[in-house]
């Protein structure tokens, strides 16, 4: 395969920025030898490299270690993989495989904590299917949630990394690739049909979501005093807002309504009402996202 002009020029930009012969060469459908050439002919070093300082190198390791690949690692510091293989075992680091894992019946059985993960996954989670390659559950969060992509990988049996973008986004991307995993959640309702019945009757599975895609806090009533009120606000489809409405109704609430806003629909109410929502979602859980926990148990004090 020849490239274009438009092509060529872009692998030039790509290997100046960092990125390795194979990503380039994988992108273009063409041989590593062919990239070098076209490096070659424009004056361009085939790797940029440079020399780490021992705060560098001691980052690096620590990415390493919780999780991030050493390509990952490799391109955020502009080094070539073997570079950080080589600080990797002089500082005694295990090197994981290259071959992940995942516990592909993890949602099988609907357990309290599959029943939150899900609910979670529903709210967050994306699941992709392409052709000639195993369906892919993403999920991404801002990196002050990153233990809660950890608590996830831990209980998927995951060997899978967590990747750490830069600023400005200081996001986190965590996915795995599982026909089962992904199958499981589609079946359950994760994109149209009826949300799973069990899942609908679930209180984790809906802690889960407002984990999510939900936001609990508290507002000043009167600026007189300073006097509080609870608020719960959560927002996605019309089909899961009912689901949970009809959830509520089953536990005694009942008076709130699916409200459209924009694209989305949301359901939201103040005070006791916030209240016992909250109650009922997060008194003595096991699982949640922290922040949002300790929200909870900041109003229910």
């Amino acid at each position: 395969m020849r490239l274009t002009e438009a092509q060529r020029e872009e692998v030039a930009r790509r290997a100046a920025s960092g990125d390795t012969l194979t990503a380039i060469a994988g992108a273009y459908g063409v041989t590593r030898q062919a990239i070098r050439g076209i490096l070659r002919r424009r004056g361009i070093p085939a790797r940029v490299t440079g020399k780490l300082t021992e705060a560098e190198k001691s980052e690096a390791v620590r990415q390493y270690v919780e999780g991030a690949t050493m390509a990952q690692v490799a391109s955020v510091y502009k080094v070539s993989e073997p570079a950080i293989r080589s600080l990797l075992i002089r500082r005694a680091v295990f090197v994981r495989s290259g071959k992940t894992l995942v516990r592909h019946d993890a949602f099988a059985d609907l357990t309290a904590d599959a029943c939150y993960w899900i609910g979670f996954l529903f709210a967050d989670g994306c699941v992709s299917y392409r052709p000639g390659r195993r369906p892919q559950i993403s999920v991404g969060l801002s990196e002050r949630d990153r233990e809660h992509l950890v608590a996830l990988r831990g209980f998927l049996g995951s060997t899978s990394s967590i990747s750490l973008a830069g600023p400005p986004r200081r996001s986190c991307q965590f996915s795995v690739r599982s026909s089962q995993l992904a199958d499981r959640l589609i079946g359950l309702g994760r994109y149209e049909g009826p949300v799973d019945a069990q899942l609908v009757a679930s209180r984790d599975f809906w802690r889960g979501v407002v984990d999510g895609d939900g936001s609990i806090g508290v507002y000043k009533v009167s600026k007189v005093g300073g006097r509080k009120a609870a608020q719960f606000r959560l927002v996605g489809s019309r089909r899961l807002l009912d689901a949970f409405l009809e959830f509520l109704a089953t536990c005694g609430m009942n008076g709130l309504s699916v409200r459209p806003h924009k694209s989305i629909c949301t359901v939201g109410t103040t005070g006791g009402s916030a209240e016992r929502i909250i109650s009922l979602l997060y008194s003595g859980a096991t699982v949640s996202l922290r922040r949002k926990a300790e929200a909870a148990a900041r109003i229910l004090v």
